[in-house]
C-alpha cells in the first residue's frame, strides 16, 4: 500500500473530516500538522489550503473530493454508496454540511459577542494548534482577535446571510440536521454510514473532547446522540487528530 499522509490543523473541521474518512476505511496514515503561521509542511502545494492528502507521489485537496478519491483507490467500505439515489442523498447532505453547517461555526468566531467565554474558546483553540506546532506567545494570546480577521474565515462566511441572527441561524441548522437524519439510521436516511456522517460527526464531538465545551451539547437531542453512538462504532476511540494529552473528555465517556 502506498504511504498516506494527511496534512492540516486538528482544529479544522475539514481536516478532521478527512481523518474520519481514513479511519473508517481502516487505512493507516500519518497526520502531519501544519503550522498556520509558517505552513512549510505543505510548501510542495505552493499554497496554504488544508486539508492536503498525499498518497504515494500524488496529492489532492478539497475534503469532499478526497472522499471520492479514496473510494477510487480503496473501494472497500465506500464513503459514497453505489446506488445512485443513495449516492445523491449522501452528497446532498455533505454539501449542506460543507456549505451551511460548518461555515456557521466560523461565523461564530467573528459574530459571537467578544466576551470572556468567546476568548477562552479561542485561546483553547490556539493551545490545540500549538500542541502540534508551537506558536509564538503573542500569536496564542492574540488568537481571539486573529480569528476575527483571518482571510480564510472571512471567505468561509461570505456566502452566509449575516442579517440572520447567529442564534437563529444555529437553531435553524439544528432543525435541518434533524431533517437530514430523518428516521436514520444514518444521515440521508441511509442504512450504512457515508461521507455525510463522517463530515458531521467530528464537528459535533470535537468541542467536548477538546475542552471547548463542558458537555456534548448535540447529545441533548436523543435522536442525535443515538446517531453519534452509532457512527462512533465505525471509528477508533480517538479519531479527532488532537494530541492525546489535550483530550479533556474521552469520546467514549462523552457519548455514554
Amino acid at each position: 500500500m502506498a504511504e498516506i499522509t494527511l496534512y492540516g490543523y486538528a482544529t479544522s473541521p475539514f481536516v478532521r473530516k478527512v481523518g474520519c474518512f481514513l479511519h473508517y476505511k481502516d487505512l493507516p496514515f500519518t497526520f502531519t500538522p501544519v503550522n498556520p503561521v509558517n505552513p512549510d509542511a505543505i510548501a510542495f502545494t505552493k499554497g496554504r489550503q488544508v486539508p492536503v492528502l498525499k498518497i504515494g507521489d500524488e496529492w489532492r485537496r478539497e475534503s469532499s473530493e478526497l472522499g471520492s478519491w479514496l473510494d477510487e483507490l480503496y473501494p472497500e467500505k465506500p464513503l459514497l454508496p453505489k446506488d445512485p439515489a443513495d449516492r445523491e442523498a449522501a452528497l446532498t447532505v455533505d454539501s449542506w454540511i460543507s456549505d451551511s453547517f460548518l461555515p456557521s461555526f466560523f461565523r461564530a468566531a467573528i459574530d459571537a459577542p467578544d466576551d470572556l467565554r468567546h476568548r477562552q474558546r479561542a485561546w483553547r483553540l490556539a493551545a490545540l494548534v500549538s500542541a502540534h506546532t508551537p506558536l509564538p506567545e503573542e500569536v496564542r494570546n492574540g488568537w481571539p482577535d486573529l480569528l476575527r480577521v483571518a482571510p480564510f474565515i472571512q471567505a468561509m462566511i461570505k456566502p452566509l446571510d449575516r442579517d440572520e441572527p447567529l442564534d437563529a441561524m444555529q437553531m435553524r441548522l439544528g432543525a435541518e440536521m434533524l431533517a437530514h437524519l430523518g428516521d436514520g439510521p444514518f444521515l440521508g436516511g441511509l442504512s450504512e454510514p457515508s461521507i455525510a456522517d463522517f463530515s458531521l460527526f467530528p464537528q459535533l464531538t470535537f468541542g467536548v473532547v477538546a475542552g471547548l465545551e463542558h458537555e456534548l451539547s448535540a447529545g441533548r437531542v436523543p435522536a442525535v446522540k443515538t446517531w453519534l453512538q452509532r457512527v462512533a462504532k465505525h471509528l477508533p476511540e480517538q479519531p479527532l487528530l488532537i494530541q492525546d494529552f489535550m483530550v479533556v473528555t474521552p469520546l467514549k465517556e462523552a457519548l455514554a
